[in-house]
């Protein structure tokens, strides 16, 4: 009932809107779901897809011409209507995602050279992102973007993306075999070290400290070196001196199968 209320509203809004006004329309979507809980994202987010589409005719036309199993990006190197239901609402750790500015000649640029590639890839709008925009620039220490996250890990910007393409060794990065990799394209990836997923106290500590940002519930935890140093866990910031009784605390109810945890960036920065 509801996908078809939304779809009846999209052919008005089609009909009598201008597309401008549509547009601001998505983009405030957009930023209402970026906040909402992770059940509300997956239970809304396809029914907003859904309904983007231009008509129930032109979706089922579209869906016979594509293989159900096709992804593939457009060329503003967002992922394609079959490919985003494939995909978790607003998810990072998907192969390769590339954050950065619609306006930004360098994403831009980086865009299309991921699409003469052949690359899929996720475009994250940082706009509809501050809060992700600052944990980026705190956590990598670069305060411009394009930003570059393969398999969770962040691998750099537009000249990084440059020269592992120029060693022809970024495949093997997206295909995550690292053992692989040149010591040309480690350094480019400063790879120092290879991180367990575990979530005993010790890890959990080991990898915040590392600027790793681990979600707990929906909620991220992560710690920043400052100066001043500052740490946060459960929507809140925490007396940095409390990390090691807070990893403790992560790891018991890390025990409980109803408690969703998920590491979410790696910016390979050593603290």
């Amino acid at each position: 009932m509801l996908k078809g209320l939304l779809r009846r509203a999209q052919e008005a809004a089609h009909k009598h809107l201008p597309e401008t006004v549509r547009d601001t329309g998505r983009r405030l979507a957009d930023a209402v779901l970026e906040r909402a809980p992770r059940i509300v994202q997956e239970t809304v987010a396809p029914l907003l897809r859904g309904a983007d589409e231009p008509s129930a005719a032109s979706t089922a036309a579209a869906t016979a011409a594509t293989p159900a199993a096709t992804t593939s990006t457009t060329a503003s190197g967002e992922a394609s209507a079959d490919a985003e239901q494939a995909l978790d609402f607003r998810d990072t750790q998907k192969r390769v995602v590339l954050f950065g500015y619609p306006e930004d000649d360098a994403t831009n640029r980086v865009a299309a050279r991921f699409e003469g590639q052949g690359i899929v890839f996720r475009r994250q709008n940082l706009h509809q992102q501050p809060r992700e925009a600052l944990q980026i620039a705190s956590m990598t220490g670069v305060m411009v973007p394009p930003y570059v996250y393969i398999h969770g890990r962040f691998w750099g910007g537009e000249g990084e993306m440059e020269s592992l393409i120029c060693l022809n060794q970024l495949q093997f990065v997206i295909d995550n075999q690292l053992d692989s990799l040149s010591p040309e394209a480690r350094r480019i990836g400063k790879l120092r070290e290879s991180f367990d997923d575990a979530l005993g106290a010790d890890n959990i500590l080991l990898r915040l400290r590392r600027g790793h940002i681990l979600s707990v519930d929906d909620l991220d935890c992560w710690f920043e070196p400052g100066p001043p140093p500052r740490f946060f866990y459960d929507g809140a910031p925490h007396p940095v001196e409390s990390m090691p009784e807070v990893a403790a605390e992560i790891a018991r109810r890390a025990e409980s199968a109803d408690l969703a945890t998920r590491w979410l960036f790696e910016p390979s920065v050593g603290h």
